[in-house]
């Protein structure tokens, strides 16, 4: 069962201007489409009368130029300066050895040390050593064979 509330001042007001607002939308809806645009609903940049010299609106000192201006001036300097306290100023450590010790060397040194580190492993268990013995005396070899090699280069 529906119950209805009648207010007749409310349907009397609204009726009529719906009236209104539907027959002016008819007769123009006849001639051609209405475009969103010229609704009352529309409230597009050609309809808006902005002055910011008016406003009472002040933009925050954040979100100036000035402000972002002087942000990227910051990051930039102390990006540069990093790049040449690195480049420059900075002491030689161990690292730089490392980096600027000649591949033959580092490859050469490694390999030795995990080969007598298989022989020591493989006496213990009382295996055979002549082949891991070998392989340690061809690292010589290599290690010439690599440095000619770099020097060329």
């Amino acid at each position: 069962m529906m119950i209805r509330f009648r207010l007749p001042y409310l349907k009397a007001t609204t009726s009529a201007a719906l009236f209104s607002t539907t027959s002016r939308c008819l007769k123009e809806a006849g001639k051609r489409e209405i475009r969103f645009s010229e609704t009352a609903a529309y409230e597009g940049i050609d309809r808006r009368k902005f002055d910011l010299k008016k406003s009472t609106w002040q933009p925050d000192y954040y979100q100036t130029h000035e402000y972002r201006n002087k942000k990227l001036l910051s990051a930039l300097l102390s990006l540069t300066a990093v790049i040449v306290w690195i480049g420059c100023f900075r002491e030689e450590s161990d690292l730089d050895l490392i980096i600027n010790t000649p591949p033959h060397l580092i490859t050469a040194g490694l390999e030795r040390k995990m080969l007598r580190e298989q022989i020591q492993k493989a006496k213990k268990e009382g295996k055979d050593t002549s082949l891991l013995q070998a392989e340690l005396e061809y690292v010589d070899v290599k290690e010439a064979a690599l440095k000619s090699q770099f020097s060329k280069k």
